[in-house]
């Protein structure tokens, strides 16, 4: 019988974008044998630079990854000229084309943001989950599955034909188009496009009288970036069903420009719309979705990276939990990131409203620019864009489900990051109580918990539990009830050593 069959890996993964990527080196933290399959050849993407956000980058630290992105990044300073010319000052976003993000007191220990190729990102991923162990196949695609008790069958075709795979779960990481959410029979509602929007990169010549930045008109946007790539985007347009073209998106810049333009060494053009679409379920059986094979939407302000790479962090200690005998935490998953996806989705919907032409939205982007320039709406907005407002509810403490800001903290062997003490990957136990109390409760779960005593004045509480993905667990006050947190460790990282 199938479910008798031994499996060769305990998870594969389609898709080996950045999400997949991210999901394979999460995994292999806690010894989750993983493969990895992408459909392209490695480095066939088309060439962007994707925008990451203060909550990736602080994540990306306590995986000691935020050096490597850092070094990484595509060099910003035309973009930092691009923004002084539309803000006239410091602002690091935009919301709906208004760069006035930022301007409020909402602060963050790593920089707000970072412009990083898509190349460099998936060079950074995919040696950090092959130098772990993973295993990475380009040129390879999920063509079928069948799931029973014991695991997933899955069909792989490649060059040398299709063979099947044993894997314990098989995870959709493979983008809107996803073949194995359509497998699945997982429901993709949304609504359908209003808008069609063409980039490319290559070079412009004949455009002179099309300055670099963002123009809008009442018919349409156009936007022109230092790097070569130009974008318009154009509303109540029919949308061609065959690959975009480079004439395309020439027709589309005179139509919304009135200039005729050349456009040559094209190195991509591609097509994208404001669909917006979440899945009915993130999990059907021993089958997941992350990133964009869960959600897809109008990508203002580049949040549909950062987004995906924060489900992958989400999903990949209670996938190991799973794979480990305690299946449990996976409901969790779907519970804890489709509401984060809905206020994606919601966001990027009301700015694509907010960009629509029209003399009526000329005034609602004018009152909604002098709006902005109060703390609390602009806080409110720029931590829904940056990632930095998702909270994971459920509990009566409503500091439990928080992320757990970095601090430095005092322990005996000296001072140390909160960031550093998260880099295994292990969930952190920190007591500051000054007693010791909680690491000797804790200390059955030493093989899985890691129990630290330290000093740190402004703590949320005496005890803190931290999952592994930097949200917190359990929260305990002094006196620190040993019950209380027996409870938590077992209800989380499962039972106690023997």
């Amino acid at each position: 019988m199938l479910d008798m069959q031994s499996n060769d890996y305990d998870v594969l993964i389609a898709g080996g974008g950045p999400v997949g990527l991210m999901l394979a080196g999460e995994l292999r933290m806690y010894g989750v044998s993983t493969l990895v399959v992408e459909r392209l050849k490695s480095g066939a993407h088309e060439p962007r630079t994707l925008t990451i956000h203060a909550r990736t980058l602080e994540l990306m630290d306590r995986r000691n990854l935020l050096a490597d992105f850092m070094a990484a990044e595509k060099d910003t300073a035309h973009l930092d000229e691009y923004r002084r010319r539309l803000a006239n000052d410091s602002a690091r976003g935009h919301f709906a084309g208004l760069f006035v993000l930022g301007r409020g007191t909402a602060t963050t220990e790593q920089p707000r943001e970072l412009a990083v190729p898509r190349e460099a990102i998936e060079t950074v991923l995919t040696r950090r989950a092959t130098e772990t162990g993973a295993v990475v196949r380009h040129g390879a695609q999920v063509v079928g599955f069948e799931q029973d008790a014991g695991g997933v069958s899955v069909t792989v075709e490649d060059a040398q034909g299709m063979r099947v795979i044993r894997a314990g779960y098989l995870v959709g990481c493979d983008g809107g188009r996803s073949t194995v959410r359509k497998l699945a029979g997982i429901d993709f509602p949304g609504t359908a496009p209003q808008l069609v929007s063409w980039m490319g990169l290559g070079a412009v010549t004949d455009g002179g009288r099309l300055p670099m930045g963002w123009q809008r008109n009442e018919r349409g946007w156009f936007m022109r970036m230092p790097d070569g790539r130009i974008s318009t985007t154009e509303w109540d347009r029919p949308l061609p069903d065959t690959p975009a073209t480079a004439q395309e998106l020439i027709d589309s810049v005179h139509r919304v420009t009135g200039e005729r333009i050349e456009f040559t060494d094209v190195r991509f053009v591609s097509r994208f719309t404001d669909s917006t679409r979440l899945a009915a379920q993130y999990r059907t059986g021993r089958i997941l979705l992350a990133g964009d094979a869960a959600h897809v939407h109008f990508p203002a302000g580049g949040q549909g990276a950062n987004l995906g790479i924060q489900d992958a962090v989400n999903l990949g200690w209670k996938l190991a939990a799973a794979c480990q005998g305690r299946p449990g935490l996976l409901d969790t998953y779907d519970a804890e990131r489709r509401p984060v996806a809905e206020r994606v989705l919601h966001n990027t919907r009301a700015q694509a409203a907010l960009m629509r032409p029209g003399a009526q939205v000329d005034a609602l982007r004018e009152l909604f620019t002098q709006l902005m320039g109060f703390d609390e709406v602009n806080d409110y907005l720029t931590d829904g864009v940056y990632g930095t407002d998702v909270h994971y509810g459920g509990s009566d403490d409503a500091r439990v489900g928080a992320f757990v800001a970095d601090r430095q903290l005092k322990t005996d062997s000296g001072p140390i990051r909160l960031a550093e003490l998260l880099r295994e990957g292990r969930p952190l136990l920190l007591d500051l109580s000054g007693t010791s109390a909680a690491v000797r409760v804790a200390e059955p779960w030493s093989d899985r918990v890691r129990a630290v005593a330290a000093q740190d004045t402004d703590a949320e509480a005496a005890v803190l539990l931290i999952r592994p993905d930097g949200h917190l667990a359990w929260a305990g006050d002094e006196p620190v009830h040993g019950e209380d947190l027996h409870t938590a460790l077992t209800d989380w990282f499962g039972p106690a050593r023997p």
